[in-house]
């Protein structure tokens, strides 16, 4: 049986740096990260506890120890709402079917025409594009060319040489990308779909498989980047993230130049 919750601890009681040692103990550690004896005395919970979350024998912790957790193992917000998720929150099986509607789709291309000539484009939970203006298709080089179906942000980002000359941060973009694939999907992460995709990128970059198995999650939010244009011209433009959590879409909106 898939053991999520317990691969998210181990992925990230494994990156917590341990505290200095006073007695010369440190030096001796063989292993990175924080043992699950250290996790489970800061958490307030015993070893036998914690050692049954990470091997998937129990799977229900309460509030309090998931806030525990997060302390000691130094999660971000979006960390902490992965672990909630993580505990049991059912799927929703409309979400496809949501997602998929023309009627949607029609909607987001008003809303991201409405905005232009600023670029902007609409991704579903998995970043397929649904919906973008002329503006916004034209920041990904070469995704006019391909079938919508085809326009995957995660994947142009982990598979396409030509995203780290548009991208100057392209490193910074492409690990968000693969944080909020797994955070904007914690409530299924088996998903067929979402195991075709990971298992497609993962054959396909190293990098991908390495961060992925980091299990690292951060919803996508505003900040400022520098693309690079076809000119050779680097520009620092601002963009926003607008999510639609009852469609499980977000919108991202490029401002005029920073």
């Amino acid at each position: 049986m898939p053991n999520e919750l317990g691969d998210f601890l181990r992925a990230r009681r494994a990156a917590v740096p341990p505290q200095p040692s006073t007695n010369g103990a440190a030096g001796r550690r063989r292993i990175t990260g924080l043992r699950r004896e250290e996790v489970a005395a800061s958490a307030g919970i015993s070893v036998d506890y914690y050692t049954r979350l990470e091997q998937g024998r129990e799977r229900h912790p309460s509030d309090a120890v998931i806030n525990a957790l997060a302390g000691v193992l130094d999660l971000t917000d979006d960390g902490k709402s992965h672990l909630f998720r993580l505990r049991g929150t059912p799927a929703n099986s409309s979400r496809d079917a949501r997602a998929s509607s023309s009627a949607l789709a029609e909607r987001m291309s008003a809303l991201v025409q409405a905005v232009a000539p600023n670029p902007a484009y609409v991704l579903d939970r998995f970043s397929n594009m649904i919906a973008a203006n002329h503006e916004g298709l034209a920041l990904y080089d070469g995704f006019a060319d391909l079938a919508p179906e085809q326009r995957n942000t995660c994947r142009y980002l982990m598979t396409d040489p030509r995203a780290s000359q548009i991208f100057v941060e392209w490193e910074e973009l492409a690990r968000g990308a693969v944080a909020h694939l797994r955070a904007a999907n914690a409530d299924d992460l088996h998903d067929p779909q979402l195991q075709t995709l990971v298992a497609d990128l993962s054959a396909q970059s190293p990098l991908f498989t390495e961060w992925w198995a980091e299990h690292i999650v951060q919803q996508r939010r505003a900040s400022i980047k520098h693309i690079r244009t076809a000119t050779g011209e680097v520009i620092a433009r601002r963009y926003e993230v607008l999510h639609i959590p009852d469609e499980e879409l977000r919108m991202t909106l490029w401002l005029p130049q920073a």
